[in-house]
């Protein structure tokens, strides 16, 4: 078994502010990408309700290349997001390496390598947390990508393919010795998935191995978790995944919470039914209402989580493939919780949103 150990002569640093900067991580909170998730629309959601860096969808790297399909897409939807941050996958170094180049001419902030994906479609490609099996490949593909961009360059993995393999301050290791930037770690192993709990302590051991900054990544819910995460790894800051989904302020929220400053409160009902009907109408627009209304159905059962009432409204909202319907359906929801909260929406946004 392979356990996870502490180099005794690692060189260690605090990283600047400088640095971070460089990364795109000077605030300490970034957004995971999630595939079918993190697109665009969401991006955009998420920048208009404060602070926080966010990251592409991942983007496989041959379809990059060819533009195809969705990739075209996505390829397009970074031309005007400043500071954006790339996320790549593949097994092919050179072709990573040559997505990478037109992300990187497309204004690409920082290229981040994806070594972490879990999901079986991606891992039986070999790409995603699968590459961490194959050592050999993870060093070519560092120095590859390494040699061909200028920007900042990055790897989010995991703690290792299972606990019989738990490789990741080897990786981290390679990845500073062939000039990587900074690295993310989702303290969970590829087998557990999302399974059990994330292990920050193990992250820890990464951030050991290596001088590079690092971020903590898995089961980072709440401001208390991050201050937990933050001590047992000692990373420099966290990756927020899941939980932006169900409560979108938290980036924002986990930026003043680690710069010492009060947080804002999360919203009430009148502020969510408003942000949810403007990430509607922007998913509608840039997917179109077929394949929009099917994205939007997963942030919609986000949208409600936590609210008195929200099961019958969410099957319904869900359910339907009338996006006008589903407004309505929503509309109505949130004027009944905002009641509740004696917050009324205002009479004339609800009609602009509901038209």
């Amino acid at each position: 078994m392979t356990t996870l150990q502490t180099p005794t002569n690692a060189p260690k640093k605090t990283p600047c502010s400088d640095q971070l900067e460089r990364l795109g991580w000077q605030d300490r909170v970034l957004l995971a990408p999630m595939s079918g998730v993190t697109d665009r629309p969401f991006r955009d959601y998420i920048r208009n309700l404060g602070q926080g860096q966010v990251v592409t969808e991942m983007i496989a790297s041959e379809a990059a290349i060819r533009q195809v399909k969705d990739s075209r897409k996505l390829n397009q939807a970074i031309d005007d997001e400043p500071g954006i941050i790339v996320q790549l996958a593949g097994t092919e170094p050179a072709l990573i390496a040559e997505a990478a180049r037109i992300m990187e001419a497309r204004g690409a902030h920082t290229i981040d390598l994806n070594f972490g994906c879990p999901a079986r479609k991606v891992v039986n490609k070999a790409s995603g947390s699968a590459l961490m099996r194959d050592e050999a490949l993870c060093g070519a593909i560092f120095d590859t990508v390494r040699a061909a961009i200028q920007v900042p360059l990055t790897v989010k993995m995991r703690l290792g393919w299972d606990d019989d393999t738990l490789n990741a301050p080897k990786l981290a290791r390679m990845a500073q010795e062939a000039g990587l930037d900074g690295i993310t770690v989702h303290g969970r192993t590829r087998c557990q998935f999302y399974k059990g709990e994330a292990n920050w302590e193990k992250v820890e051991l990464v951030q050991a191995a290596t001088s590079l900054p690092l971020l903590v990544n898995g089961d980072i819910r709440t401001l208390a978790d991050i201050d937990l995460a933050l001590k047992q790894s000692a990373a420099v800051g966290v990756m927020i995944g899941r939980a932006a989904q169900d409560r979108p302020w938290l980036l924002d929220q986990a930026v003043d919470h680690l710069a010492q400053r009060t947080p804002k409160p999360a919203p009430k009902a009148a502020e969510r039914h408003a942000g949810l009907c403007d990430l509607i109408e922007r998913m509608l627009c840039y997917h179109g209402p077929a394949h929009g209304l099917r994205q939007v159905r997963k942030h919609v059962s986000s949208a409600l989580v936590g609210i008195d009432g929200a099961g019958a409204y969410r099957k319904a909202a869900n359910t339907t493939d009338d996006p006008a319907v589903m407004l309505r359906l929503i509309n109505d929801f949130f004027v009944q919780a905002a009641a509740q909260e004696q917050t009324p929406i205002k009479p004339d946004a609800n009609l602009a949103l509901a038209a």
